[in-house]
C-alpha cells in the first residue's frame, strides 16, 4: 500500500473518527483506524463495536492498493507535528513508513483481518433529510439524555419516522426534549429505535460536513446513515423507551411569552449567586413580567425583572437554572412560550410547533 495526500485531508478524517475510537478498552485494535486504499480512493474506518464510521479521504494520489491499521492517537499526534503540507504513507511488511523533511517514521500496524467489520445496508426503505435540519434537531434534544445509567434506554435518543415526520426524543427522567421535522424529510417510514448518545452525536458531526441531504435507514439492530463522503452505523439500544407522550402536560393553563435571549440572560446573571449545593432559581410570574430570583445563604441574593406577555394568576416556581438554560440555548433566539400549572407541576417550554421541552420543578419549601 502506498498513497499520498494533503496533510489536512488526513487530519480532517482523523478528527471525525477520533470520537468513535474507544477510550479505554481491553482490545487495542478498537483504538485504531483502518485505511483501505483502492485504485483511486482511500477509505478511513473506525469503530468501538457500538458506533462505526467510514469516511472517504479525497483527493488522494494512489501508487499501490492495500490496507493498513494504525493506532489513531499516535498517527493524529504525528500529523499535528508534521511540518510538510503533503503526507506520503507506504506499507512495507507490518510497518507503515511516513517520511519527508520532518523525519523518517515507521509505525507498527495491526493485522487488518482483526479489525471489526462495520455493517452496511442498501438504500431500500431509507429516508432523506436536509443535513442542516438534522443537525438542528439533534442539537435540540441530545443534551437531555441521561448521563447515568439509571435506566439504560434513557442514555439514548428515541428516533421515530412515521407518515413522513421525523421525531427525536430524549429524557433523563427530570426533563424531556422533543423535536420533529416534516418539511425537509423525503420518505415516510415507519422506523423506530433508540440510538445511543455517542451515535447520535457522531451523526451530527457527519451532517455538519455535508451540504444537501443525509440518508437514514433503520435496520433491526442498527441505524445506518450516509452522506456523500461518510457513512455511520450505530447499534440500537435494546429495551422499551418511556412513553414520552404521557410526560407532556396537556392542561398547563398559565401561559407566558418572552424573548429567549432576554430570559436566558436574566437566568445566567442570577444563577451566578447559586452554588453546586443550592442550584436553584425562582421564577415569579406577575402580570406583564417575570422575575428571576436567587437567595443563597452566605453568598447573596439576586433579582432580575424582565417584561413578558403574561396575564395569568401570580405564581412562584423553582428550577435548576441549568435545565432552563439548556432548553433556551437549543431554541437560540426569538419568542419562547412557557406553560405552567402550579409550583409542583412540570412546566413546558415551546418554540413553534416542532420543539417541546418538559422540566420538573424544584419544590421551594424543600429548598428553603
Amino acid at each position: 500500500m502506498k498513497f499520498s495526500c494533503q496533510r489536512s485531508v488526513l487530519t480532517e478524517g482523523l478528527q471525525l473518527v477520533s470520537h468513535v475510537t474507544a477510550g479505554t478498552t481491553t482490545k487495542p485494535i478498537l483504538q485504531a483506524v483502518k485505511i483501505e486504499v483502492s485504485e483511486n480512493k482511500a477509505i478511513l474506518e473506525a469503530t468501538d463495536l457500538e458506533v462505526g464510521v467510514r469516511y472517504l479521504l479525497e483527493p488522494v494520489e494512489v501508487q499501490e492498493k492495500g490496507i493498513v491499521v494504525l493506532q489513531e492517537g499516535r498517527l493524529a499526534e504525528l500529523l499535528r507535528e508534521w511540518p510538510e503540507e503533503r503526507v506520503c504513507m507506504e506499507l512495507k511488511g507490518a510497518m507503515c513508513h511516513i517520511s519527508g523533511s520532518g523525519g523518517a517514521f515507521k509505525l507498527a500496524g495491526y493485522d487488518p483481518k482483526e479489525f471489526p467489520t462495520i455493517p452496511t445496508g442498501g438504500e431500500k426503505g431509507a429516508i432523506e433529510i436536509e443535513a442542516g435540519e438534522l443537525v438542528e434537531m439533534i442539537r435540540k434534544v441530545v443534551f437531555a439524555c441521561a448521563s447515568e445509567r439509571v435506566r439504560h434506554t434513557m442514555t439514548g435518543v428515541l428516533f421515530q419516522v412515521e407518515a413522513g415526520i421525523l421525531r427525536m426524543v430524549a429524557t433523563d427522567g427530570r426533563r424531556l426534549a422533543s423535536a420533529r421535522e416534516k418539511k425537509g424529510v423525503s420518505g415516510r417510514g415507519p422506523m423506530e429505535g433508540i440510538v445511543p448518545r455517542k451515535g447520535i452525536e457522531q451523526l451530527a458531526r457527519i451532517a455538519e460536513r455535508q451540504e444537501g441531504k443525509i440518508r437514514l435507514k433503520m435496520e433491526e439492530t442498527h441505524l445506518l446513515a450516509g452522506s456523500d463522503r461518510a457513512t455511520l452505523c450505530a447499534q440500537l439500544i435494546e429495551g422499551q423507551y418511556p412513553n414520552y407522550k404521557e410526560a407532556i402536560p396537556a392542561n398547563n393553563d398559565k401561559r407566558a411569552e418572552v424573548d429567549v435571549e432576554i430570559l436566558a440572560g436574566a437566568i445566567r446573571r442570577a444563577s451566578i449567586l447559586t452554588t453546586e449545593e443550592r442550584r436553584l432559581v425562582r421564577l415569579g410570574l406577575r402580570k406583564g413580567r417575570i422575575s428571576v430570583e436567587v437567595e443563597t445563604p452566605e453568598v447573596g441574593e439576586a433579582k432580575v425583572d424582565i417584561d413578558a406577555n403574561y396575564e395569568g394568576e401570580n405564581l412562584e416556581i423553582g428550577f435548576n437554572p441549568d435545565f432552563l438554560l439548556d432548553a433556551l440555548k437549543a431554541i437560540g433566539k426569538g419568542a419562547v412560550h412557557l406553560e405552567f400549572k402550579e409550583a409542583t407541576s412540570s412546566a413546558v417550554i415551546k418554540s413553534g410547533q416542532d420543539f417541546i421541552y418538559v422540566v420538573m420543578p424544584i419544590r421551594l419549601t424543600e429548598a428553603s
